[in-house]
This record gives C-alpha cells, sequence and structure tokens, in this order.
C-alpha cells in the first residue's frame, strides 16, 4: 500500500496534468478556478467505492468515482496543482453512514467506525469545508425521496446529513458544504503530516475497503437512475 503522502497527492501525474490543460483551470481567476475544480469533483467524478480505501489521485480520476476519501485526495491534488490553498481534515464516521451499500455480511463484518476526511479551501480570507463534493447531485436527488421522510438526520447509504439544512450540501462560495457531518464520532482535526496519516491508518484503510465495490456501486447506481 503506498503510504507516501507525494505519491498519493500525485499533483505531477500525467493524466492529472491532462485534465487541468484540457479544463483550462489555470486559465480561470481563482475563485472560477477553485469553483470548477469543486464541481468537477462532485459532478464528473461520480460518488462509488473504489477497489481500495485508499488510491492516489491519478488512480480516482481514472476510476472517475470515488468515496470519502478517495474523493478528497483527488480534490486536493487537483487544489494543490492549480496553486490553491486547502488543508485535508480527517475524522472518523459510524459504519452506518454506509448502510444498504454493502451485502448484510460484508456490512456486519465492517468495524464500527470507519476513517473518513474532507478537504477545506481557503476563499475569501476563510477557510470553508467543502465535503458536499463526495455525493454528486443526481445521486443527491435519488435520494431525496429518502431524505425528506427522515426525522432529524439521515444517515446510510453513504450519506450523513441534516435534512432541514439541504442547501449546504452544494458549495456556493460563502457556506461550508457537508455530506457525512451527522456521521462523525470522533474528529482527528487538519492533518499536517500526511505521510504520517497515511501510515498510520493504514488497517483503516483496508477496512474502509471491505465494504467492496461490486455489490456497493450496483445500489448506488440503482438510486442514482431512480432520481
Amino acid at each position: 500500500m503506498i503510504t507516501e503522502a507525494k505519491n498519493i497527492f500525485d499533483t505531477e501525474a500525467p493524466l492529472i496534468r491532462e485534465l487541468i490543460e484540457a479544463q483550462g483551470w489555470q486559465k480561470k481567476n481563482d475563485t472560477d478556478k477553485l469553483g470548477a475544480i469543486l464541481d468537477y469533483v462532485k459532478n464528473d467524478i461520480l460518488f462509488g467505492m473504489n477497489n481500495k480505501g485508499c488510491l492516489p489521485a491519478s488512480e480516482v480520476l481514472r476510476a472517475g468515482q470515488g468515496q470519502a476519501l478517495t474523493k478528497s485526495i483527488l480534490l486536493k491534488t487537483l487544489i494543490d496543482a492549480c496553486g490553491l490553498l486547502c488543508r485535508f481534515h480527517a475524522y472518523r464516521v459510524k459504519k452506518e453512514l454506509y448502510e444498504g451499500l454493502p451485502g448484510k455480511f460484508r456490512y456486519r463484518l465492517l468495524p464500527d467506525t470507519l476513517i473518513s476526511a474532507w478537504i477545506e479551501v481557503f476563499h475569501n480570507d476563510r477557510w470553508i469545508v467543502a465535503d458536499g463534493v463526495l455525493l454528486d447531485e443526481a445521486y443527491l436527488k435519488g435520494l431525496s425521496s429518502l431524505i425528506d421522510n427522515s426525522d432529524g438526520e439521515f444517515i446510510g447509504l453513504g450519506a450523513g446529513i441534516y435534512p432541514g439544512n439541504n442547501q449546504v450540501h452544494s458549495w456556493d462560495g460563502k457556506h461550508h458544504s457537508y455530506s457525512q457531518r451527522a456521521a462523525i464520532t470522533r474528529d482527528l482535526g487538519i492533518i499536517d503530516d500526511l505521510d504520517w496519516f497515511f501510515s498510520e491508518f493504514r488497517s483503516d484503510f483496508r477496512d474502509l475497503g471491505k465494504i467492496g465495490s461490486r455489490h456497493a456501486n450496483r445500489r448506488i447506481a440503482a438510486i442514482r437512475q431512480s432520481k
């Protein structure tokens, strides 16, 4: 398993550089550049399980989908590569965040909590949580009836949100955006030493990979198509 941060946030990988060039992000001002990157990671990289719990950014990009940790890795890599400021915030979530995605047997074998993360971006002189990129708009629409009928909070199927705050699941440049907040059990804070983090939590990444991708992604696709 790769544990060196420079190989995980692989800003110089050809696939990353080609994407940035093709999208023309470097020709935009910082505000438009940031908005375009966030929208790309949210909606062009669909919510879905990867075949491993932790992957380099270029592999997430190649897969075209990701869960919270892998989408956060890709988002930070793209922001770093475009010369903008961001930081990596880790925490633990209830395994209930993923309930309904793996089969029942796999779900029972998961530990009670799983590692996760979001990216915070520096915009207009303040740090803003950009966790809203986790769930693409089509998937959120597929979940909307379940979310609307929940009471107080909705946790499951990859979402951990408070239904009364639906307006903060998407980036608007002014407010924090969330997809997992209701499922957080322990805040690990801003990770300054990323080499330490990816070495220390290797077993947690393996646990995250135990969710499995085949069954979970079929379930995700069915929900997305029901919108």
